[in-house]
């Protein structure tokens, strides 16, 4: 089995360092969000790359780097990898990168979805919006959840909005959004599915009307919606479960106890491919590991490979041998990846 995996920041653990600090002195920052201007300045410092994965040999075969890469969606031989620094969309072709998708509009991309017309459905957390864009940059169909009755904050301070602003130069808060959406992709044609973080909720949302209707509620920071067969997937990040769904009815649960369960798909041999963070709010200690582990239908671990405290995990798809055979040789192996370790589960 080979797996891409997006690495959102290669220094995690100073970021959760600085994020404390800033807490302590009443600034309200994100994660990986540069509001002060301490973190304005070096941005770019965190690093981020994409990382292909020869999993049953637990080897890094190659890796590509890209400033602050979230979400991920593969299709033939190309690779679609967001970036919430450049709020962009690369499209990569091998070594070369075929275009660069951007609009005013972007903040915070989490997740890309590509539809069957081949356009880009993309959750832009950041500015509170699902959109749908061509490989032109040309949009095709948008929600902002402020328009459609997601208008506060957590705290019930209104939400800025305004379709006329460049939404790629604001540095705002996660605490600061409406909705916080951190995965959408096309149920039917005329429905989006989309997994909201301050509401706790999956939500359908009617294309034609902008209505958004509960599908799951009672969720804990839920992220990545998938397609499975038959139905779906979804990581209760804080619930610490992986929710399966028959339809858009849960038909079992896996019961995973992470810290910050991140993204979960089920691999091509019906295993599920989880990745684990440390707590975003976690007092940084010597030991703290984020890890991709495979696991059972019942929450077995199978394998895990631990990456440090530093590495953030974001995104995994999984690709098939001839796909990895083609990055591994236009790639090359570039980062440090030492720290990565494939260890015998508990």
């Amino acid at each position: 089995m080979f797996f891409l995996v997006s690495v959102s920041s290669e220094v995690f653990y100073r970021i959760m360092t600085m994020r404390l600090l800033y807490r302590r002195f009443g600034i309200d920052a994100s994660a990986t969000r540069d509001a002060p201007k301490l973190l304005r300045g070096v941005r770019r410092s965190f690093g981020g790359r994409v990382v292909l994965l020869d999993w049953l040999r637990g080897e890094v075969l190659a890796d590509r780097a890209i400033a602050g890469v979230s979400g991920l969606a593969t299709q033939d031989r190309t690779v679609m990898a967001c970036s919430w620094i450049d709020q962009c969309v690369y499209v990569l072709n091998g070594s070369y990168e075929i275009s660069t998708i951007t609009h005013p509009w972007f903040n915070y991309i989490h997740s890309v979805d590509l539809t069957p017309q081949r356009t880009f459905l993309l959750a832009s957390a950041g500015s509170d919006l699902i959109v749908e864009i061509s490989s032109d940059g040309d949009l095709v169909w948008d929600w902002f959840g402020p328009e459609h009755g997601y208008d506060k904050s957590p705290e019930g301070t209104p939400v800025f909005f305004d379709r006329e602003a460049d939404y790629r130069a604001m540095r705002r808060s996660t605490a600061e959004q409406a909705m916080h959406v951190t995965s959408a992709i096309l149920l039917s044609n005329n429905t989006v599915l989309a997994t909201l973080f301050h509401q706790g909720a999956l939500v359908s949302i009617d294309r034609e009307t902008g209505e958004a209707r509960v599908v799951l509620d009672g969720l804990a920071r839920p992220h990545g919606v998938h397609r499975r067969e038959g139905g779906f997937i979804v990581s209760d990040t804080l619930g610490h479960r992986i929710l399966l769904l028959k339809g858009l009815q849960v038909c079992s649960e896996i019961p995973f106890g992470s810290q910050w369960l991140q993204d979960t798909i089920i691999s091509s041999v019906g295993t599920y491919l989880t990745l684990e963070n440390v707590h975003i709010d976690q007092l940084p200690e010597a030991g703290l590991m984020n890890r991709l582990t495979e696991i059972d239908e019942r929450g077995r671990r199978v394998r895990q490979m631990d990456v440090g405290a530093d590495f953030r995990l974001f995104t995994v798809r999984e690709i098939n041998e001839g796909f990895a055979c083609m990055l591994a040789q236009a790639w090359g192996k570039h980062g440090d990846f030492d720290g990565w370790r494939r260890k015998e589960p508990p």
